[in-house]
């Protein structure tokens, strides 16, 4: 019964070991989908772009594109043992979401002198990976080391499938610093950029639109939304949030009673805790624009306190708090928003 045993013991190890053998001889990417969790898909990697990556897939025996959007991970063939062992060992953070962890890991691949001898796409992914980990952890003064990071990746890869990713993590945290030009510069680079997949492009207008009136360049802002409402292509999802704009702009002179009115009714017409938050945001522009410093202090604070899923939302509202706290001479307020929206960044 030992031998027989024995035997099976045996016989699985060596199963263990081809099929180990076998997978890491192919590329993996980990690839989003429509419930929010990820699956890998696993083949030889062809080609690589703006666009996505482009894979002959193992279990289909066909290439097939997978759009940058839909890519959070990718595990290449050609690491070495030293790096495919190190990038294992970070499971744990990577399922935890532990950013710090992942950070420390990252960089220690980094510096493995086996990194060296692959290619420039895996290279480029650990590059990335540390660039973009060290924006998520960045606070105070380590925010534009982190923003010259980001800078510094895209300028030296264009046209890799990290650049929307990159782009994207880049403009929002130039805004956090209220650096609208270089916000604008880079988000406008990313709309315009070929290949890019329409995710990342309709993310650029709809934050290029936020950017024009957290700059107070309303005429700007009214020629986004413009463009936006005549596009017969924009999502519903764009539409809806160049339409709470556009009721702002739309501001009879004197009189803030019928605007208000309607971006009530449109809170009132939508679950979306987002969209909600922008419309209280509007709301709170709308009061400040007319000098309504209180109405507009509570308007923002109702996305501080309830409306505060969407992280620009979020700190588009404590901006507006801390000038409205700085014109009352708040200082206890002013101090406290200044910390909290820095632990955010």
């Amino acid at each position: 019964m030992k031998r027989y045993l024995g035997f099976f013991a045996l016989a699985l190890l060596i199963c263990v070991v081809a099929t180990d053998a076998f997978v890491r001889g192919q590329d993996r990417v980990e690839r989003r989908d429509k419930k929010g969790g990820t699956v890998g898909v696993v083949g030889k990697i062809l080609e690589e772009s703006a666009a996505g990556v482009k894979m002959k897939v193992q279990a289909l025996n066909r290439d097939e594109t997978i759009p940058a959007n839909e890519i959070s991970k990718v595990t290449y063939a050609e690491f070495p043992i030293e790096v495919s062992t190190a990038l294992n060992k970070l499971g744990p953070a990577e399922e935890a979401r532990n950013l710090p962890a992942l950070l420390k890991g990252y960089e220690g691949i980094q510096a493995i002198p086996q990194l060296k001898t692959t290619g420039p796409g895996a290279r480029r992914y650990i590059d990335y990976r540390v660039v973009s980990l060290r924006a998520a952890v960045a606070e105070g003064d380590e925010v534009k080391s982190a923003i010259k990071g980001l800078a510094d990746f895209i300028a030296a890869h264009p046209d890799s499938w990290e650049y929307p990713h990159a782009a994207r993590q880049l403009g929002r945290l130039q805004a956090d610093l209220g650096d609208y030009a270089a916000t604008t510069k880079t988000f406008e680079a990313l709309e315009k950029a070929p290949n890019v997949p329409a995710e990342f492009k309709l993310e650029a207008t709809a934050a290029l639109i936020d950017v024009a009136f957290q700059s107070d360049n309303a005429s700007q802002g009214r020629k986004r939304i413009e463009a936006v409402l005549k596009d017969p292509s924009a999502p519903a999802s764009l539409k809806a949030r160049a339409e709470l704009y556009q009721l702002a702009l739309d501001l009879p002179q004197g009189d803030v009673t019928p605007t208000v009115k309607k971006i009530e009714d449109a809170i009132a017409k939508t679950q979306d805790p987002g969209l909600r938050g922008l419309a209280y945001n509007v709301l709170g522009d709308v009061y400040r624009a007319n000098k309504l410093r209180r109405d507009a202090m509570w308007s923002y604070l109702t996305v501080d306190q309830i409306y505060n899923q969407d992280r620009g939302e979020h700190v588009k509202a404590m901006t507006r708090l801390i000038k409205i706290f700085e014109e009352d001479k708040d200082d206890d307020n002013v101090k406290r928003y200044k910390e909290k929206l820095a632990r955010m960044r």
